[in-house]
């Protein structure tokens, strides 16, 4: 891996974010892979509020590169990328409405 991901390593971010994906898909949300950045982008389906969450997968300086799940609007770290349950919880609870 290069000292500064750019985006284009895919073939470490990639099947984090389809293990990621398919979890997410598992609890009925609709997910949809972006290509460029790579990035998934999760909905609640038939939310009136049309929200949503991009999702990227990066290496995290902070803890020895290790690959990490990161909000892409306000770049926090969700989860690291070996925790997708726990990143699926993150997630689920972003989007869920509040009463």
């Amino acid at each position: 891996m290069s000292d500064r991901f750019d985006g284009t390593e895919h073939r470490h971010a990639y099947p984090k974010l389809h293990d990621l994906m398919g979890t997410l898909q598992g609890r009925r949300f609709a997910v949809h892979l972006r290509a460029s950045p790579l990035a998934i982008i999760v909905t609640r389906p038939d939310d009136p509020t049309d929200a949503r969450q991009t999702v990227t997968c990066k290496p995290r300086a902070t803890d020895q590169d290790r690959m990490w799940f990161y909000d892409d609007a306000n770049g926090e770290p969700i989860a690291e990328a070996e925790d997708i349950i726990g990143a699926a919880v993150i997630i689920a609870g972003n989007l869920t409405p509040t009463p």
